[in-house]
């Protein structure tokens, strides 16, 4: 999985200035996961419906740096809480190789993708403020992908999977100030191991 580094945008609190004398950024991250039901009646081509999550959270904390330009120094931290979520419909084209038990899937997804971040400003020192304000919004996207399986029982088969999932953003917008639109681009590669179940 694309590991993403932290962004923040100043937009409500003016733009950054001053110097970072010092700066500590911590990450964590939750990860992701993607179940999907499908059928693939003629061993080579099927459908199916995908739903794929993505949840991280960062934070970065600074000392002696003017993050709202209002000439004074201050201390603080400022995190991102970030939440992704695809739903579409799959076309699947698989492909044997090696053996009956080994396969490569081919897939292409279309669906909607929805957005939340959280962003939280907490600025200590002259004068402190704490501002916590949502982002959300959704766009129809694409997905691109390949599957590596090994056929482990008669139903059930494991391997690995990466998929591309685009993510340009250009519309959203905060329910306190609905007026303003934001945009952010969190396209992003996910890749792991997964469990597949045949039904």
């Amino acid at each position: 999985m694309k590991i993403r580094k932290a962004f923040f945008t100043v937009l409500l609190i003016g733009c950054v200035a001053g110097n970072i004398n010092s700066q500590e950024k911590k990450y964590t991250f939750f990860g992701s996961y993607d179940y999907g039901i499908g059928n693939i009646p003629y061993h080579a081509v099927g459908i199916g419906i995908i739903h794929n999550t993505y949840a991280t959270n960062a934070s970065t904390t600074y000392d002696n740096a003017d993050v709202n330009g209002d000439a004074y120094f201050e201390n603080g931290v400022l995190s991102d809480k970030l939440n992704l979520n695809f739903t579409g419909l799959e076309i699947l084209y698989k492909i044997p190789v090696f053996s009956s038990k080994f396969d490569v899937t081919w897939k292409i997804g279309l669906g909607i993708q929805s957005y939340s971040i959280n962003k939280d400003f907490n600025l200590l020192g002259t004068y402190p403020s704490h501002n916590n304000y949502t982002l959300k919004g959704s766009i129809v996207t694409t997905l691109a992908g390949v599957e590596i399986n090994y056929q482990l029982l008669k139903n059930v088969s494991i391997g690995m999977e990466t998929s591309i999932l685009p993510g340009n953003y250009k519309k959203l917008t905060n329910a306190d100030s609905p007026s303003y639109t934001y945009t952010d681009n969190v396209t992003r590669l996910s890749s792991g191991l997964k469990i597949k179940v045949s039904i």
